[in-house]
């Protein structure tokens, strides 16, 4: 679904199962967030190509954090010229223990590939820049996405409506969230778009969404 020029916005609205909301950039390098499980991909393809994409067409898969219902569609687009850029925590969290992860989760390590390490700092994609900002405590290597044009963040797992990530899973820490939570609640944002549930609009509700979140939530992590 079109939101707003060049930003495409697939939201998850099915309780019956656990998925990520994924977002589509449109422009020289089409760049889709969060592709989330294989198993539920061809939902996201179908909305896709209602919106004139296809897989195919996707130059650049950007993924949060290495979670399943995050990233493990990576493996719909390692036939296509696609590249596939992580943090390179999570790269390293998903090398060493990604079998025993999975397992965990009741799956098996799905092929895998990345082309781009990120670190912290600006990630030039064809004609937009996106700052690419580390923040661990959801998840190893977990990332926020802020695209400085549009005033927008991608939040991933670390932030949502009302509500912050889980720290109870491998790799997870408390601390961490919390201080990556103060990192990103300084930016100047628009429209926060999370990684599950609803998007939240204009500065003011942000802001409000921040101040909810460190005043009642973080006494809970």
């Amino acid at each position: 679904m079109k939101y707003s020029e060049n930003l495409y916005v697939y939201p998850w609205e099915n309780p019956m199962e656990n998925n990520c909301n994924s977002y589509l950039i449109d422009g020289e390098v089409v760049t889709l967030i969060d592709p989330g499980h294989h198993h539920l991909f061809p939902q996201l393809e179908t909305e896709m190509k209602k919106d004139g994409f296809s897989p195919q067409d996707v130059g650049l898969v950007l993924i949060t954090h290495p979670h399943p219902d995050h990233c493990e569609a990576v493996q719909d687009f390692l036939d296509y010229d696609t590249k596939i850029a992580v943090h390179k925590e999570a790269d390293a969290f998903l090398d060493r223990y990604g079998e025993q992860f999975y397992q965990m989760m009741g799956l098996s390590m799905p092929p895998w590939r990345v082309d781009i390490l990120l670190d912290e700092g600006e990630l030039l994609v064809g004609e937009h820049s996106f700052d690419i900002i580390y923040t661990p405590g959801h998840a190893p290597g977990s990332i926020c996405i802020y695209w400085r044009e549009q005033k927008a963040l991608f939040t991933g797992d670390v932030v949502f409506y009302q509500s912050v990530g889980r720290v109870d899973l491998p790799g997870g820490n408390g601390l961490q969230l919390k201080e990556s939570i103060e990192k990103i609640a300084s930016l100047d944002v628009e429209l926060l778009l999370p990684g599950h549930g609803p998007l939240v609009k204009g500065r003011g509700s942000v802001k409000e969404n921040f101040y909810v979140i460190m005043s009642n939530v973080f006494s809970m992590i």
